[in-house]
């Protein structure tokens, strides 16, 4: 049987390569960073044996060591190397259409540069442009999605008018794998069927998620500021430097030379192809045992409030109960700890106390009682120690971001639509708070419980709303308190 070392066979790409070389009945070594293979120092010995080696080993921003030119050209040069010493003839070399001598932009001119070197290299290649690359877990739809379900506003990169040719992964894997067994010494552009602008790939994306996309032309010169900072601050930014600059430019090739002599027949960018890769929708909660738990929730919670000695005990207590009752839903343990879903959890939670400190001039103004009813939340933390108050505060809001958003806003929004459940939610979060007799708790329970939901449905994770939750919590009782 053949052998095919895949360089980056893991990640996404590599896997739908790995499975189309099998169906053409290749052996295959999938070789990246997980299986102990090293692009920056490729060992020859790992490809002793194979037949060909498909490289598909980029990135998408530098970090540390993994610079564009070290990833891009080095490696390229060092892994032609490695293949000589072991006899290995055959090389085919996914780049990227958008691949250009360009030194202001370094990738594209890196990809340009690793081109080059394969040309030269003296082995039996193929160079492999692919355009924009979408499937089950990509970037571009994921992240689209992402953007779209957090807010109808979105902000595209220009006028919206650059090219773009999304090409399926199958399609760019198929490609890959018929390069192996067709001539030599040749480039192919791979990408979709249909040029369509950056504006027609949001709007076909916002159909497959069901949103409604309401396209704002932004200057590139005011995103490069903001998508350099998710570059830097998160592990899996929603947006690079290098492809910001594909956005402006676009990405788009001939489709005709892969179909005619690799046979690669590319699938449409249509709304029902895209949903086919979306996550599917979970099964609906039961309304039997979704009635007996938010019976519970006003229960112990009006008994909490209506005890009138130590409520923060109550409520610690009735959190636990109704947090670990929520936990048998599965919509609540929508959780993504990732470092972006934190980060932004944190930063929308100081935006949204440094909102309330404005808000309170104009409260304070229009309704002088207020600091008498804000004064008496304050009573609640009682004689207890802080140690007591800081361990049990993000328990208490764990159990209200379970219940309230986790399990009764979608409840509501399964049955009723997104923003039903964003409002359905708010209402019953502020219903359960009458019982306390304070009007400015349930019109802070109607307007931040609305919001939390609304973190929660966008970002379809309950990680976000609960960094939030927290940090506002803790700002307005223990840092800076509004009475």
């Amino acid at each position: 049987m053949r052998t095919a070392a895949v360089v980056g066979g893991t990640g996404f790409v590599g896997r739908a390569v790995v499975d189309a070389l099998r169906a053409r009945g290749w052996e295959v070594r999938a070789l990246s960073r997980r299986t102990g293979f090293d692009i920056l120092r490729p060992d020859a010995e790992a490809l002793r044996g194979c037949a060909a080696v498909v490289n598909l080993a980029g990135i998408k921003r530098e970090e540390g060591a993994q610079t564009f030119h070290a990833v891009h050209v080095e490696a390229v040069e060092r892994l032609v190397t490695a293949m000589k010493a072991v006899d290995v003839r055959r090389l085919v070399h996914v780049s990227v259409v958008a691949a250009k001598e360009k030194p202001e932009w370094p990738y594209h001119h890196t990809k340009w540069l690793g081109e080059r070197a394969v040309r030269g290299s003296g082995l039996e290649w193929t160079v492999l442009r692919p355009g924009v690359i979408y499937g089950a877990g990509d970037d571009l739809l994921s992240h689209l999605a992402l953007m779209l379900r957090f807010s109808s506003i979105f902000p595209i990169a220009g006028a919206g008018t650059a090219p773009m040719m999304p090409v399926d992964v199958k399609d760019v894997a198929t490609a890959a794998a018929a390069a192996l067994e067709a001539a030599p010494g040749k480039s192919f552009d791979v990408v979709g069927p249909e040029r369509l602008t950056l504006r027609e790939v949001v709007g076909r994306v916002a159909e497959a998620v069901g949103r409604r996309a309401w396209i704002v032309p932004t200057p590139v010169a005011l995103m490069r500021l903001p998508v350099l900072a998710m570059e830097k601050l998160f592990r899996t930014p929603l947006s690079t430097r290098a492809q910001l600059n594909m956005l402006v430019e676009g990405l788009v090739g001939d489709p005709e030379p892969a179909r005619r002599e690799l046979g690669v027949e590319p699938a449409a960018f249509t709304p029902e192809r895209i949903r086919g890769f979306l996550p599917a929708p979970p099964a609906k909660t039961p309304a039997l045992p979704f009635l007996a738990l938010l019976g519970a929730a006003f229960v112990l919670l009006g008994a909490g409030f209506a005890r009138g000695g130590d409520v923060w005990t109550s409520l610690f207590v009735a959190g636990l109960l109704l947090g670990a009752g929520s936990l048998a839903f599965p919509a609540a343990r929508r959780f993504r700890l990732t470092p972006f879903r934190v980060a932004a959890g944190v930063a929308i939670g100081l935006v949204q106390f440094a909102v309330t400190k404005v808000a309170v001039a104009g409260i304070a103004a229009a309704w002088p009682g207020w600091t008498s009813m804000a004064g008496a939340l304050y009573l609640w933390k009682g004689p207890h120690p802080l140690w007591y108050l800081l361990s049990t505060l993000p328990l208490i809001v764990l159990s209200e971001e379970l219940l309230w958003r986790g399990v009764v806003t979608r409840f509501v929004a399964e049955r009723a639509g997104r923003w039903a459940g964003i409002a359905g939610g708010a209402l019953l979060f502020a219903a359960a708070h009458v019982v306390a007799g304070n009007p400015l708790l349930v019109a802070a329970a109607l307007v931040a419980g609305g919001f939390w939901s609304w973190l929660a449905e966008a970002f379809d994770d309950l990680t976000v709303p609960l960094a939030a939750h927290l940090v506002w919590d803790a700002l307005l009782l223990f840092a800076w308190p509004v009475a």
